[in-house]
């Protein structure tokens, strides 16, 4: 009686290239070892397919590998009956891995024949001893890990390199990096000009202009890598990589490393103690609504921080200062100075500058200094400023360039209307924005009065309960039923004095007269 036939395929791996471009390679050898085995299986009706599956360079410690991954797909159509290998770890290393080989094989009625240990996954005593197996080799490939890295690690503290792309300024030769003195200039440049503007983005801007390029490497398999303009995570990188200072650095630890620094040690803790401003700078923003923080400083040069107050339920945010030699004046409302200072800054900045980001990101990064007193004085960096913008600056601005910065000088005076402070410019007040707020009051306060009016709620406590709000709130918010058209109007596109605003409104009885109510406004307006 003929057996069945048996379609067998051939798997044969090595963890490198290394050698595979000889006549008669590893995997030269594992195939012949296996259509050997598959011969002598000839009276069990065993048949070699015509491709053999082979993955050369690739670890047996995953299953992303071309051939293999092609295999299982044929096995799972039903096309391979008997997968051989040489040896069991050609197959895979892994227990969880060979689980999931055997599962497909299982599934397709298909076995697995390993040619130098005699194993068939057909029986259970087959499995068992191939799990085993398994077992065993899995600890030798994570024993070999482990000397890998322990070797790495001993190599990282000697201060060695130990491979990958060279960091910009330096080449690799003999596994060793030496200094590549063109572009270690460019580093050194790099380093220059940060202590000097103190912005990323400033920097980044200028090293597209100047065209400068990422660092140009040739990997081993010819691919070539780097030569792209120079984006901020890779200049923040170049800032804050220690192999510049002569460090290796291996999971948080310093070694002293073999290679020569491009940058010295004064010019490098400069640079990451601008770093460290720059990032507290910016942790500050997230955790305040203050715009201006570490930026404004007195005109004594004494630093402004932001601080707040709460007087009557309602809280009032400033920046001061807590320094004894005080200059003209000691704090300052922080909505009223970031307003100010944007609706100074934002005409002037160029239209490709921080192209994406939002309007008080742009304002921030132009930024360098704010200084108040007698006059509003704000310096920016020349590259954030459109130069025909400042042909159109009203003639009581001063502008002044030092060297690569702008200084604009604004003359300003200081407003205490009722229950606000404001900061009032040469040209009048600075421009409101829509005050959403008092929008919604001046367009409720006629609803509910109506509503009052035609007996729909029996009195102004009830009209609170429905519209959940506190009963003495709304009490304060009706008579503003009775604004005069013109300030309602203002209000509701945005006109409206600066100094009216909801708080001022209801602070004080509202005269019904409409005369009395602009004559009220009228001095602040």
């Amino acid at each position: 009686m003929t057996a069945p036939k048996r379609r067998c395929a051939i798997y044969t791996r090595t963890s490198t290239e290394e050698g595979l471009s000889q006549d008669f390679n590893s995997l030269h050898a594992q195939a012949e070892a296996c259509a050997a085995y598959i011969a002598s299986q000839a009276g069990e009706g065993w048949q070699k397919a015509r491709k053999v599956y082979e993955d050369g360079g690739y670890s047996g410690g995953a299953l992303n590998r071309p051939a293999l991954l092609e295999l299982l797909d044929e096995i799972k159509s039903g096309k391979i009956d008997v997968v051989v290998v040489y040896k069991v770890d050609r197959l895979t290393r892994s227990l969880a891995d060979f689980a999931k080989i055997v599962e497909i094989l299982d599934a397709a009625g298909a076995s697995f024949v390993s040619v130098t240990q005699s194993f068939n996954t057909t029986t259970s005593m087959g499995r068992l001893t191939l799990n085993v197996l398994l077992s065993f080799a899995q600890f030798e490939r994570e024993v070999t890990g482990e000397r890998i890295r322990d070797k790495f690690a001993a190599s990282k503290a000697k201060g060695m390199w130990m491979g990958g792309v060279p960091p910009l300024g330096y080449d690799i030769s003999n596994r060793a990096l030496v200094i590549n003195e063109p572009e270690a200039e460019t580093v050194r440049a790099l380093y220059r000009r940060y202590l000097e503007v103190k912005s990323i983005q400033v920097l980044t801007e200028e090293l597209e202009k100047a065209g400068v390029r990422s660092k140009r490497h040739l990997t081993a398999k010819g691919v070539e890598l780097g030569g792209v303009p120079i984006s901020r995570g890779a200049l923040t990188h170049i800032l804050a990589n220690p192999v510049y200072r002569g460090i290796v650095r291996h999971k948080g630890v310093f070694h002293a490393g073999l290679h020569q620094p491009i940058i010295d040690e004064e010019t490098w803790r400069a640079a990451q103690e601008a770093r460290g401003v720059a990032i507290r700078r910016h942790r500050s923003l997230t955790r305040h609504s203050a715009m201006l923080v570490r930026l404004v400083f007195d005109d004594n040069g004494n630093p402004m921080g932001p601080t707040a107050t709460r007087k009557k339920g309602v809280l009032y945010r400033y920046y001061a200062t807590r320094s004894r030699s005080v200059g003209s004046i000691s704090r300052a409302p922080m909505a009223a100075l970031d307003e100010t200072v944007t609706t100074e800054l934002e005409p002037l900045l160029r239209g490709d500058w921080m192209r994406g980001s939002t309007p008080r990101d742009r304002i921030i990064c132009a930024l360098q200094r704010v200084s108040i007193g007698s006059d509003l004085v704000i310096t920016v960096p020349a590259i954030a400023i459109d130069d025909t913008a400042l042909l159109s600056m009203p003639v009581e601005r001063q502008i002044l360039r030092e060297g690569e910065t702008i200084v604009i000088r604004c003359p300003i005076s200081m407003a205490r209307p009722r229950n606000t402070t404001m900061l009032i410019r040469s040209g009048g007040v600075s421009q409101p924005r829509a005050d959403r707020s008092l929008m919604r009051a001046v367009a409720l306060a006629p609803v509910w009065m109506k509503r009052l009016d035609s007996g729909e709620v029996a009195s102004i406590k009830a009209l609170a309960r429905s519209e959940k709000l506190c009963v003495l709130h709304t009490a304060r918010l009706l008579p503003l039923a009775y604004l005069a058209p013109d300030l309602v109007t203002q209000i509701l596109e945005g006109r409206q004095p600066r100094t009216l605003t909801l708080t001022a409104l209801i602070a004080e009885p509202l005269p019904l007269d409409w005369s009395a109510q602009r004559a009220r406004f009228a001095t602040f307006a």
